[in-house]
């Protein structure tokens, strides 16, 4: 076995997660549908804005209220829009499986509140004390420096891998020296990191 700097991404291979939750109550909220809703929030770009530190919190309830026509409170609102992650406890796991022997990190597009809810709320992404995030970066996956940033906090002396579920963005990693494998499921990732020769 050769030690590697392994690279997890967060959402959907860590902690699947479903992005229409939140829309729900807001469309009742509202009196918008569940698609104009997103629509308005992810396809105009405000979740975009908060993943990428352009925006805080605060600005994004103020944005999200406007588009919405609606007033939101915002301690509440945050608690609704964090709360749409479980935990994929066969890719939890492998990542047990494999923090004896190689450097772990979590590399993700994320904003803030996200963040720190799947800190307060699931162990395994406590577990991994090395993580690069978009807002704190001030780029999303697939831009060049977010890779750049995880290569300078990892080990240079170590391969590295990296696992996402975007086909774009493990793709991305292949031109900084990084492994990309696109995660399909934890026992498929498994395998490839067995041919890899990192279990």
């Amino acid at each position: 076995m050769t030690q590697h700097t392994i690279i997890f991404d967060l959402g959907n291979v860590i902690l699947p997660f479903d992005p229409v939750k939140p829309c729900r109550v807001l469309s009742e909220m509202c009196g918008k549908s569940e698609d104009t809703v997103c629509d308005l929030i992810y396809r105009n770009n405000l979740e975009r804005k908060f993943e990428e530190g352009t925006i805080d919190g605060r600005q994004f309830t103020e944005a999200v209220s406007r588009v919405l026509g609606i007033p939101l409170e915002h301690d509440w609102f945050r608690d609704l829009w964090s709360d749409m992650f479980t935990e994929n406890t066969e890719t939890t796991a492998l990542i047990h499986r494999l923090a004896p022997s190689h450097e772990l990190m979590i590399l993700s597009n994320t904003n803030r509140w996200h963040w720190e809810f799947a800190r307060e709320n699931f162990q395994i992404v406590t577990e991994i004390d090395n993580a690069v995030v978009s807002y704190e970066v001030g780029v999303l996956k697939p831009h060049p420096k977010i890779y750049e940033a995880a290569l300078a906090k990892s080990d240079p002396s170590l391969p590295a891998v990296f696992i996402d579920d975007i086909k774009a963005n493990a793709e991305a990693a292949n031109d900084h020296g990084i492994t990309g494998i696109r995660f399909i499921s934890a026992e498929q990732v498994e395998n490839a990191l067995e041919a890899r020769d990192c279990l």
